[in-house]
């Protein structure tokens, strides 16, 4: 049986423009100029037949359309993904790019993050949120409660020597928040 199927590299085009509404971001995850991805867009959106998204001066809206189709398209990117792993691990996700505040470099759920195995990310001792903006990094741990809008923004507490917990605020790029390694992360971090 034969699949009628758009091409796969505007289908992630679409899926990554579509997570963090901007063609630059897409093509800094994807690896490309902005300019290839919104004419990978461009492309699907023709082969369609219809708009997946409203372009803006300062970024893009999904359409109608765009909504109905993300969810899909992300699941099977999200099934792609996994049944990849089961099978060649070495394609596991890439690491995150974690600026951690110095404030927080001498708790337990930091060293945890460098520990032994598996490294969640790589991490820089930064309080630069304009790092995070620029997309130099991924997410960004601090002590800061402060909620930059347009960022994802989860509420933590490390857990300290002393057992007295510090609030923390992992700052993470939209396109970012809630996936596999942001999950992962949350988790650590958490102590769960």
């Amino acid at each position: 049986m034969s699949y009628k199927l758009p091409p796969l590299n505007a289908l992630r085009a679409f899926e990554a423009s579509a997570r963090h509404l901007s063609f630059k971001r897409a093509a800094d995850e994807l690896c490309v100029t902005a300019g290839a991805v919104s004419q990978q867009v461009k492309s699907l959106e023709t082969s369609m037949g219809l708009k997946l998204f409203r372009r803006l001066p300062r970024g893009l809206l999904l359409t109608a359309a765009g909504e109905s189709y993300l969810p899909s398209i992300s699941r099977a990117f999200h099934a792609i993904s996994e049944a990849t792993e089961g099978v060649a691990s070495v394609l596991k996700g890439r690491q995150l790019r974690l600026g951690i505040s110095p404030r927080l470099k001498k708790y337990p759920a930091i060293d945890g993050l460098r520990g032994q195995g598996e490294q969640l990310a790589r991490l820089t001792l930064t309080d630069d949120l304009n790092r995070l903006l620029e997309g130099k990094l991924d997410a960004l741990l601090r002590t800061s409660p402060q909620s930059p809008p347009g960022l994802h923004v989860d509420r933590i507490e490390l857990q300290t020597s002393s057992g007295t917990p510090l609030p923390a605020t992992l700052v993470t790029l939209p396109g970012l928040a809630g996936c596999r390694e942001h999950r992962a992360l949350l988790k650590r971090l958490r102590g769960a």
